[in-house]
């Protein structure tokens, strides 16, 4: 490899200037292009997919083990502590760090899996996977990897759940939005906001698939986690309130009564989405609120499928709901709380 001083002596620069350029481009932080990064993430998680892949392979012709067990779970941890590592000795170099979040993340599920197969016992995955979601949270290095980590805890965890109970777990999943609304509005000292995030999707990401799997939650079902989710705007609502000035708290508090009004009539995920929604009100937070509506417009047509309602009555339930949300929106805009 050719050092800057043979380079500018065959290229007659001066060497000094040149050096004083990187060095400024150093200082300023810049980084690659948005689309180089994305290529040499893709080529990290590509690369990664091809190791694990080749680790399956290998075991299943060379030691002839076809099961997950005790072996991969080993291999499993091996590859989680592997990828921390590489991420504590690289340094700002794009591919190395996706390698090394994909390669934390399969290792974390290799690991909570085999253990699952070898013991024959989701709760044990599910508390191997919140320890590796633990110790990730501690190391504190990348959002995208605690995000993929917290997810694997809790959709383990929810399979857990599905085993030992026979009637819907949809009650105790709703509790997950209250707890990941608290984390975003009282964060502890560690970032713990993609774990937050994890958290308010269960619900939503809970119903899609069992909206997609199994018949849907509506009419009668999930009521408490409809209570859950009502309590929880309203909380949201009474804080955005107090940090407001005197004369919009009176709209605040009736869009937080509007919104809980609403968690009553729409299935169990799209009252979830509405946590979203108004803790993305509460913080000012736009990503939040795009997903909020993104999922909102999945579980607002769902609402169709409610057989205990007419399509008619459906209809009509649903023009308040806009007309109020429409009116609301109007009340938020003349007392100058809605944010700009």
């Amino acid at each position: 490899m050719t050092d800057i001083g043979t380079l500018c002596t065959r290229l007659n620069l001066d060497d000094a200037a040149v050096r004083r350029v990187l060095d400024s481009e150093r200082a300023a932080g810049r980084s690659a292009p948005w689309y180089v990064q994305a290529l040499l993430g893709l080529g990290a998680w590509i690369t990664a997919a091809i190791m694990i892949v080749f680790i399956a392979v290998f075991l299943d012709f060379a030691l002839d083990v076809n099961e997950p067990g005790l072996g991969s779970a080993a291999i499993g941890a091996v590859m989680f502590a592997g990828g921390l590592l590489i991420q504590a000795k690289s340094k700002a170099n794009v591919f190395a760090e996706q390698f090394a979040i994909a390669v934390t993340a399969a290792g974390a599920a290799v690991a909570a899996v085999s253990l699952w197969f070898e013991f024959d016992s989701a709760w044990i995955a599910a508390a191997l996977a919140a320890a590796m979601t633990t110790v990730d949270i501690a190391v504190g290095r990348h959002a995208q990897q605690q995000f993929l980590l917290a997810a694997l805890a809790i959709g383990i965890g929810i399979a857990a759940l599905a085993d030992a109970m026979t009637a819907p777990q949809v009650n105790i999943v709703a509790l997950a939005a209250p707890i990941g609304a608290l984390l975003y509005v009282w964060p502890p000292r560690k970032d713990v906001r993609p774990t937050a995030t994890a958290l308010l999707l269960t619900m939503p990401g809970y119903e899609l698939v069992v909206d997609g799997l199994y018949a849907p939650v509506y009419g009668s079902g999930g009521w408490i986690a409809r209570i859950v989710t009502m309590i929880t705007v309203l909380g949201l609502a009474a804080l955005r309130a107090r940090d407001a000035a005197p004369k919009a708290r009176p709209a605040l508090l009736l869009v937080g009564l509007i919104a809980a009004a609403i968690c009553l009539l729409l299935p169990p995920g799209g009252s979830a989405a509405l946590v979203i929604l108004m803790l993305a009100f509460t913080l000012g937070h736009w990503p939040l609120a795009i997903v909020g509506v993104l999922l909102e417009i999945y579980f607002v047509p769902r609402f169709y499928y409610d057989l205990d309602l007419t399509l008619l009555d459906k209809s009509w339930i649903l023009l308040a709901v806009g007309g109020a949300l429409l009116a609301a929106c109007a009340v938020l805009r003349r007392s100058g709380a809605a944010p700009s």
